[in-house]
C-alpha cells in the first residue's frame, strides 16, 4: 500500500449531518448506570440533543432544530470482501508535525500529530482504509478527506460524495479519541457501505423495490408472543437503515460484504503481527456490525427505546440481544469453517450488555463537550 505522506494542510470545510451511526459496544467491565447518574434530573435542551444524537434518533434531533439531515449519493459499486490477495500493510514512520497525514489519496486534514496515541490510531485507519479493495473501488481516482469535528448533538460520523471533487469523512473528535480501532472501522463500515456504496450498486434500486414498504420478521424474533415482530423501511426513521439490516436484501449484503472484508484485514494484521494488532480489534468490528443490525431491527430503527428512561425499555434491550445472537449465528453460518475471523466472533449479547453499550456512548458524547484534543487546531492549543 502507498506509504504514509505529509502535505500542507487546506482548510476542512464543516461537514453537515448525514447520516445515523451504530452504537458501539463497550467492553464487559463498564458500569452500565454510570453514563445514566443525573440525567433523569438533567432535562437541558443541550444534554437531550446530545443523547437523541448519539443514539441515531435524529429526527428527534431535528426536530429540536439541530440542523438538517440529509443523504448526498455516491459512486462505483463495491467489490465481494475479503483480502483479494493484498500483501502484508506496510507501515511507515510519520514524522510529529502539525500536517496533512496521508496514504495515497485518503488523508486526514487536521489531525493533531504531536499526540502519538492519536497519530498511531490515524495511521492505523488510513492502512486500514488504503487495503480495502471495495473502499478503494468506490472511491477511483478520487482523494478522501477525514476530518476531525468537535460534535455531540450530531451522529458521529458522515461520509459525504462529492462526485469529481471527492469524499469527505467527517468523524466526531470523542469517538474517534475515545473508541479502539475495531469500533471506529465498524462504524466506518457503516458510513460507507450501507449508504453510498450500496446506492451505487447497480440494479440496486430495482432489487431494493422488492424489500421496500413491505414486513419483514425480525431475524430471533420470529416466534414472539403475540406473533413474530416485523420491520418495515416505510414506518423506519431512515428506510436505508431497516433496507441494510433484512439478512438476504441487497443493502444488507453490502453492509455485510465491507464489514467483514475490514474484518479480514484486521485479521491478516493479527496474523503478521503488524504493530499494536491484536484479535480484539476484530472481535469489536464484528460487535459493531452486529449491535447495529440488532438495534435497527429490533427498534425499527428507533433505538432510544431501549434507554432506561422508556417504558418497556428492558424488553426492548432483551429482544436486542436476541436478535443480535440471531445475526450472529447467520454470520458465522456463512463463513467458511477455515475463516481467519471465524474464532473472532464476539461473544453472545446479553440485556446487560446492550444496556452498556448505551450508556457507554452517552457518557463518551458528554465527555466530549469538553475539549477535543485530536484536532489540530494550529496553536499547539
Amino acid at each position: 500500500m502507498p506509504a504514509l505522506e505529509e502535505k500542507s494542510a487546506p482548510g476542512a470545510a464543516r461537514v453537515g449531518v448525514k447520516h445515523a451511526t451504530p452504537v458501539a459496544p463497550v467492553p464487559a467491565s463498564a458500569a452500565p448506570d454510570a453514563a445514566y447518574a443525573g440525567r433523569a434530573g438533567d432535562p437541558s435542551r443541550a444534554s437531550m440533543l446530545a443523547w437523541q444524537g448519539s443514539a441515531g434518533n435524529m429526527a428527534v434531533v431535528q426536530r429540536m432544530e439541530a440542523g438538517p439531515h440529509r443523504h448526498e449519493p455516491s459512486s462505483r459499486p463495491p467489490a465481494g470482501a475479503g483480502r483479494g490477495g493484498t500483501g502484508t500493510v506496510q507501515r511507515a514512520p510519520v514524522p510529529i508535525q502539525l500536517a496533512r497525514l496521508s496514504s495515497g489519496k485518503i488523508a486526514f486534514t487536521n489531525l493533531n500529530q504531536e499526540n502519538e496515541k492519536y497519530r498511531e490510531k490515524a495511521t492505523r485507519v488510513l492502512q486500514l482504509l488504503s487495503s480495502h479493495e471495495a473502499i478503494q473501488q468506490f472511491l477511483g481516482n478520487r482523494k478522501c478527506d477525514i476530518v476531525i469535528e468537535q460534535r455531540t448533538t450530531e451522529t458521529p460520523a458522515d461520509v459525504v460524495d462529492r462526485g469529481e471533487d471527492g469524499v469527505t469523512v467527517t468523524l466526531a473528535a470523542y469517538y474517534f479519541e475515545s473508541y479502539d480501532l475495531g469500533y471506529i472501522a465498524g462504524m466506518l463500515a457503516h458510513e460507507f457501505a450501507i449508504h453510498p456504496m450500496a446506492d451505487k450498486k447497480p440494479h440496486l434500486a430495482q432489487e431494493e423495490e422488492g424489500f421496500k414498504g413491505l414486513p419483514f420478521p425480525v431475524p430471533g424474533l420470529e416466534e414472539s408472543r403475540g406473533g413474530p415482530k416485523m420491520m418495515n423501511s416505510e414506518d423506519a426513521k431512515q428506510s436505508d437503515h431497516v433496507l441494510g439490516a433484512i439478512p438476504g436484501s441487497p443493502r444488507y449484503e453490502v453492509y455485510k460484504s465491507v464489514a467483514l472484508e475490514m474484518a479480514n484485514l484486521l485479521a491478516q494484521d493479527v496474523e503478521n503481527k503488524e504493530p499494536n494488532a491484536t484479535s480484539k480489534d476484530v472481535t469489536d468490528l464484528l460487535d459493531c456490525f452486529l449491535m447495529d443490525v440488532a438495534s435497527i431491527a429490533a427498534t425499527n430503527d428507533d433505538r432510544l427505546k431501549g434507554t432506561p428512561e422508556k417504558s418497556g425499555a428492558m424488553q426492548v434491550r432483551k429482544d436486542i440481544a436476541t436478535v443480535y445472537n440471531k445475526y450472529k449465528a447467520l454470520v458465522s453460518a456463512g463463513l467458511p469453517e477455515n475463516s481467519p475471523i471465524k474464532p473472532f466472533l464476539p461473544q453472545d449479547k446479553t440485556h446487560w450488555g446492550v444496556l452498556k453499550d448505551f450508556a457507554t456512548i452517552a457518557a463518551r458524547v458528554a465527555g466530549g463537550a469538553m475539549g477535543a484534543p485530536s484536532i489540530d487546531k494550529g496553536d499547539n492549543g
